[in-house]
This record gives C-alpha cells, structure tokens and sequence, in this order.
C-alpha cells in the first residue's frame, strides 16, 4: 500500500507537494503496520492463565495478577460472547471469553462463579440466562429442532429472504437516478447487500432456533412502525419531485424529514430494547434456577489460554 501511495504521489502530486503528501502517505501506512505489528505480538505472548486462586493476565507489555480472595467487585457482562470484569483494590482484569474455545468457557464461568462470594458479584442472572446456561446446553453434534412458536434460521433461509431483494434496489436505484435525477440511490443495493452479508455470516453453519415473528408482539409492532416509516419517507420523497411548493427547498424539507425519521426510528428501538430486557430480566429467574439445580462439580487445577486480542 505504501508503495502504491509513493508512486501515485510522485506521478500525479505537484514538486511542492510531494513530500508534505509522502508524510501524511506515510502516517497512514505506519498506523496500520503498527496495528498488525501488535496484533501478532499479541497472538504469541497474551494468556491468562487461573491456577489455584490466582489469576494472571499476561499482556504484550504488562503482567497482572489477582488473588481471588482478594475479589472485590465481579462484574457479569451479557454481551453477545460474555465479558468478565475483575476488581481488585489495585488491579483490574477483563475476561473476554469470545477469545476461548467454549469448553474453558464454561470452566471459567463456573470456576469464578464459585470461588467468589456472591455478595461481591453483578448481573449474574441476565448473564446466566443469555451465557452461562447456553454454554452448558451446548452441543455442538445436536441439530437444533424448533418449537411450535420457534423457527430454524439458516444460512439458506437468509439467501432465500434476502437476496432477490439485492437485484430489486439496484433496479429501482437506477430507475431513481434517471427518471427523477435521485443519483444518491444508486447506492440503493448495498443496505440489502450488508444486511444479507450480516445475517449470512452470523448465523451459525448447523442453524440457530429463534422466535416467530408473528408471535412476538413487540418485534412485529416494531416492524409494522419501521415499513410504515419507509413507505412514508419514499412517499414524500417522490411526491416532492413533482409539487413545487414555494418557499420550500426540497433539501431542506428532506434533510428535515430523514432526522424526524431517525429520531422516530430511535425512539421506537429505544421502547422495543425495553421491552425485550424487562421480559429477558424475567426469564433469568428460571435460568438461575437451572443453573443451581444442574450445577456441575467444581473442576480445580491450571488452565492457561493464549488467544488474540
């Protein structure tokens, strides 16, 4: 990339510019090759390794170490993969358990979840319910079989859904930019093109089981409102090209209208985000319960793991 960017300069750039431009070229190519630099110092010397009641953080420049008993603070995160904040009275420690294979997962979780008191942990039962307990239910052999009210999402479910819809908004952008001057949506294709590559490369190879639309209220009420919101916003925006109103200017009233829509459309994820955690908080009571009922014996010894950052 560098010499690229060295060679475009030299040819196309004026003699006065050209060696302000080789710096900035420069920066540029120097950022990313420290990024890189670190990103295998870090595959190669980064491990956590929890020995006893000792946990040591070994990093590309820094060494940490916690002594368990010394614990005063156990954060449970429910990000998608789990996090794990530790907090002594001079250290911190974060565990990112997306950085292990699902089996120390596990360990880990069920290791510090017993050797600290509970009296010093947060957010246990919402990370339970959307954590721990599926790591304990996992088998990566079981072909997931959906309930009544469930629907199995597939990788081919999503080519099936979402792909005819790539070619439809590269019609309609082009369509757009030459009957009514809108250039602005021949970009049109790449939103079902991201959503398609999101949705594809999320789901799981073997599938992944997920609630029915239709019967989930307030993911449909969220859907009905957003294709609502769309059809409005394509109605004004076409209906524009052909009524001049005066003292109007059309960028204006659109630039208007899309932050009214981006605020609606906020709003209403804010409600839904609601919604949806309040049911969750609910349903972490059961999972809690499973968890204690089906707890596994307390496995002991050294675990060390390196991984990426």
């Amino acid at each position: 990339m560098a010499s690229g960017m060295i060679l475009e300069i030299r040819a196309e750039a004026p003699p006065d510019r050209q060696v302000s431009q080789m710096i900035f070229a420069g920066s540029i190519c120097t950022f990313f090759a420290s990024i890189s630099l670190w990103l295998l110092l870090s595959y190669y010397f980064v491990s956590l390794t929890i020995q006893g009641s000792k946990i040591i953080e070994q990093g590309v420049l820094l060494r940490k170490e916690l002594d368990l008993d010394r614990i005063r603070q156990l954060r449970w995160i429910p990000s998608p993969s789990g996090n794990i904040k530790l907090k002594s009275l001079n250290e911190k420690i974060t565990i990112y358990l997306k950085y292990f294979p699902l089996e120390d997962r596990l360990w880990i979780v069920e290791h510090l979840r017993e050797q600290i008191p509970a009296s010093a942990q947060e957010g246990w039962d919402l990370f339970c319910h959307r954590v721990a307990l599926p790591l304990r239910h996992y088998d990566p052999q079981a072909q997931p079989v959906p309930d009544n009210d469930e629907v199995l999402l597939t990788r081919k479910r999503w080519d099936r859904l979402l792909l005819p819809w790539i070619p439809l908004f590269a019609v309609g952008g082009v369509l757009a930019a030459w009957k009514f001057n809108l250039t602005h949506l021949l970009i049109a294709p790449l939103l079902p093109t991201v959503l398609w590559l999101s949705m594809h490369y999320s789901t799981p190879k073997r599938g992944m089981v997920s609630q029915k639309i239709s019967t989930d209220k307030e993911m449909s009420s969220f859907l009905i409102f957003s294709g609502g919101m769309l059809l409005v916003y394509l109605t004004i925006l076409v209906a524009l090209k052909f009524i001049d109103i005066p003292l109007l200017d059309n960028t204006i009233s659109m630039a208007c209208l899309s932050l009214i829509g981006v605020a609606a459309m906020l709003w209403k994820s804010h409600h839904l985000g609601k919604k949806l955690h309040k049911k969750q908080l609910e349903a972490s009571k059961a999972s809690v319960q499973e968890w204690e009922a089906g707890a596994s014996p307390q496995n002991t010894g050294r675990k060390e793991v390196s991984h990426d950052e």
